[in-house]
Order: structure tokens, then C-alpha cells, then sequence
């Protein structure tokens, strides 16, 4: 059963149980209001007559009991309403204007109710001809006579409007039954008409349809519900991404892991059946040796970066504190001789001060940056790294006059097994590992990396770590 059935059903049954409730006591109350009053005009009639035949006892103009009959025939004919005025004396009817209605009144219990003269005596339990009546009656003695006086009251049209009322009840009660139905209906289905766009957009969802939305904005809790499920989708379909790119990356990795795996072991493998089944000269035999040394060393130079690469990212970085102008010094002097060897000129511009920065990644850092600027030159050319003080960490600022890259390398040379010159950095003994480490470990450190570059004129690379700078 959906909600909105529900909604109209509950509403429905609520409706009709107040008005079929109301309606009763309303139509019964109209009722015994009617009947009261009623009653007591019949009590007051039967006073009045009672009153006046009492006064022409007294006063002795009128004796006997044609003289009482004459009395209540003048107050019948005065009388506006259409009672009926019955007298008895003793059991006897000697007296009534019944006009044709069968009124046969219970003369012994009427009797017996009475306590005495002039206690009025009211009944309703009187049905006759199709009548009902409401019977007060009155005892007097006269001369040691006993007459009881009944005045007879046609309540008909009392007990015909209740039946009219309890069928206008019945005709009103299923229209608005009806009515009530369908103003339910449509109630609930502009109040339910949100939470149909919110179970289509769960149903998108779970199709797989991540960016969609329910959009729902109303002040209430449905808007309020609307607007924390689009979080939480948008939240999802951001986790998604991640999760996508990540996988994407992850096959990228390992693609590219095989790649740099199979040719330097399909090279060695070759090699190594050659020097096994044939026979070599000196040179040829010295070539082979050596090239299955290079290809060798360039396979632990790929695995302990892969190591390194894999410790930055579990490790738990313990900051200290450390000068950035000493560790960029001492690496600059011990670069010098090796890059000179091969023409290139390294200075560096430092600053005072000190910075809370994990060393040995930082160190790894810099190495690795002056080692990718080193590869980007042709045996010759000027690397500068510069170093300079912020007020929440380290800027380091390393610059060189090589090949540079294309704007599109740029958004992947962080990626691992990128290479921009491919056969160059292979021979250079490159994995493309370099600038991997070199990201994670300015991610470690919450940091933010920059690369400049343009073709023929050379790169710059801004690191900025944010591990906290501390007064001297």
C-alpha cells in the first residue's frame, strides 16, 4: 500500500468518525431539547387547566360535572394547539376533544404514579393512530369527587425531524465521504509529490546515474532531507571519482611497471643466452657484460625508488627542527664535482631560518629535483636552487636552462613511469620515478608543488612545505 493511500484512507476514516460522531450528538441533543420543551409546555398546560377548574370550584360558579365539561370544551376551543383535553372521573372518561384519534390513556397507572392532588404527572410512552403523544395529567377532588385531568400533546413531528435529520445525516455523511476522499487524495499527493522525486533520484543512483539530483527546495523536512541526500550523493559521486581515477592510475602503474620491467629483462635474458651458447671475442664479451650491469643497476635504481616511494606513503612523518639554508648547502657543495663532470654549473640562494621539516624526505626531495634538472640538459647548462623563508614553512625554488616540457606533460610528470623524453631518460638511467616520490613527499608534508616550463628554454619548479617555520 503506497503512502499516499494511507494518507487518504487515515484522513477518510478520521473525518467520518468526528462528523458521524458529532452528528449523533447534535441530532439526539436537537432531539431531547425538542422533547424537554415539549414536556414542559404540557406541564403547563395541564397547571393552567388544572388552575382554572380549581378557581371556578372556588369561587362556585361552576359545580358539576357538565359545568367542568363546558369548562374544558371553552379552554379547548381556546387553545391554539392541537392538544387534547381528556378528563376522567375516577376510571371514567367523561370528557375529550379526541377529533378521531384513538387515545386509550392508562388510567390505573396513571393513578398509581400520582402521590396526590396536584402533582402533574408526565408520560411518554404513548403511541396511537400513528401518533405519539406526551401525556401530563393532574388529580383534583371535587366535592369528594376524584377527576383526573389529561392533556394529550402530539410530539409526531418531534420524533419525524429526528428521522429527517438521520437522513440528511446519511445523504451528507457519504458526500462528504466522497468529497473528503478526494481532497484527501490530492492533499497527499502534493504533500508526498517531494518524496517521489527523492525515490527517484535514490533509484538513479542506484542505477548508477551519480550526479544526479533531487533539487528539492522547500523549508521543511522534506527540504532539509533533499538537501542532505544531494551532500551525501555529491559526496559519493566524489568518492567514485577518486576511487575511478585511483584504479585508473593503479592500471597505468602497472602497465607501466611491466613495461620498464620487460625491456631491460628481455635485453639481459639476450644477452645472457648469448654469452651462454656462444663464444664471444674480448670486446664483444666486455659490451655484453656491461650492458647486462647497466640494465641490472637501472633495475635496483627503479626498485629502491619503488621502495622509497612506498615508505613515504606509510610513514608517519616525525618533524623536527632543521635549518633549510644548511641542508640545501651541504647538498648543493656535495652535487658540485659530479654535475661539473658533466658541464653543468649548480649555485644556490638560501635564507636564514628554520622550519619544522621531516630531513631525510626533504633531502630526498631536493636531490631528486637537481637529479631531474640534471637529465633535462645535454652535458651542459646552469641549475640554480634557491631557498627562502614563509611564515608557515619552506619555499624551494629550483631552476635550469634544459629541454623544458610541453604544456600538456606538465599535468603528468608527477605520474609514476612518466617520462616527457622517453628514450633519453632511459638511457640516462631513468625510471620516472622521481617526481612521484618528490609529490607524495610534499603531500606528506601539506604542501603544494609548481612546475613552469616551456620547450628549448627551461623549468622551474616551486616547492612550498608547510611544515611550520620557527623563530631563530
Amino acid at each position: 500500500m503506497s503512502f499516499r493511500l494511507k494518507i487518504t484512507i487515515v484522513t477518510t476514516v478520521i473525518v467520518a468518525m468526528l462528523f458521524s460522531l458529532g452528528s449523533t450528538i447534535m441530532i439526539h441533543r436537537s432531539y431531547m431539547d425538542s422533547l424537554t420543551r415539549e414536556e414542559k409546555e404540557a406541564v403547563d398546560s395541564v397547571q393552567m387547566v388544572t388552575s382554572v377548574i380549581q378557581i371556578s370550584y372556588e369561587t362556585g360558579t361552576e359545580t358539576g360535572d357538565e359545568q367542568l365539561v363546558q369548562t374544558l370544551r371553552r379552554l379547548g376551543t381556546y387553545q391554539t394547539s392541537s392538544d387534547v383535553f381528556l378528563l376522567y372521573k375516577g376510571r371514567n372518561l367523561i370528557y375529550g376533544n379526541i377529533q378521531g384519534a384513538n387515545i386509550d390513556v392508562n388510567i390505573d397507572r396513571l393513578s398509581s404514579e400520582m402521590t396526590g392532588q396536584g402533582d402533574v404527572y408526565v408520560s411518554y410512552d404513548n403511541e396511537f393512530s400513528g401518533m405519539e403523544y406526551i401525556i401530563g395529567a393532574s388529580e383534583i377532588i371535587i366535592d369528594d369527587d376524584t377527576y383526573i385531568i389529561c392533556v394529550c400533546r402530539d410530539v409526531s413531528y418531534v420524533s419525524n425531524m429526528r428521522k429527517r435529520l438521520h437522513q440528511m445525516f446519511i445523504y451528507t455523511f457519504f458526500a462528504l465521504l466522497l468529497t473528503s476522499s478526494i481532497i484527501s487524495w490530492l492533499l497527499s499527493t502534493f504533500l508526498v509529490r517531494h518524496l517521489s522525486r527523492l525515490t527517484k533520484a535514490t533509484r538513479e543512483i542506484a542505477d548508477g546515474n551519480l550526479s544526479y539530483r533531487s533539487n528539492i527546495e522547500t523549508n521543511d523536512e522534506i527540504g532539509e532531507l533533499s538537501q542532505d541526500f544531494d551532500k551525501m550523493a555529491e559526496e559519493l559521486e566524489g568518492n567514485v571519482n577518486l576511487l575511478e581515477a585511483a584504479a585508473e592510475e593503479k592500471d597505468r602503474f602497472m602497465g607501466a611497471f611491466t613495461h620498464e620491467l620487460k625491456t631491460p629483462m628481455t635485453s639481459i635474458i639476450g644477452y645472457a643466452e648469448l654469452l651462454r651458447t656462444q663464444e664471444l671475442d674480448e670486446e664483444d664479451r666486455e659490451d655484453a657484460l656491461q650492458y647486462i650491469y647497466s640494465e641490472a643497476k637501472r633495475l635496483e635504481n627503479m626498485s629502491l625508488k619503488l621502495l622509497q616511494l612506498f615508505v613515504a606513503d606509510k610513514e608517519k612523518l616525525e618533524m623536527k627542527k632543521v635549518s633549510p639554508k644548511e641542508m640545501v648547502e651541504d647538498i648543493v657543495t656535495h652535487l658540485r664535482p659530479t654535475l661539473s663532470e658533466q658541464n653543468i654549473s649548480i649555485i644556490c640562494r638560501t635564507q636564514e631560518g628554520l622550519a619544522m621539516l621531516e630531513p631525510d624526505l626533504v633531502r630526498t626531495l631536493l636531490i631528486n629535483l637537481i637529479d631531474n634538472a640534471r637529465k633535462a640538459m645535454d652535458k651542459k647548462g646552469n641549475i640554480r636552487v634557491d631557498q627562502k623563508m614563509d611564515e608557515d614553512g619552506v619555499t624551494f625554488i629550483i631552476t635550469d636552462n634544459g629541454k623544458g616540457m610541453p604544456k600538456e606533460a606538465i599535468e603528468h610528470v608527477t605520474e609514476a613511469f612518466y617520462r616527457v623524453d622517453k628514450a633519453r631518460s632511459r638511457a640516462q638511467g631513468g625510471a620516472g620515478l622521481g617526481l612521484s616520490l618528490v609529490s607524495k613527499i610534499v603531500e606528506l608534508h601539506n604542501g603544494t608543488i609548481d612546475f613552469s616550463s616551456e620547450p628549448g628554454i627551461g623549468t622551474v619548479i616551486t616547492v612550498k612545505l608547510k611544515g611550520g617555520a620557527v623563530d631563530v
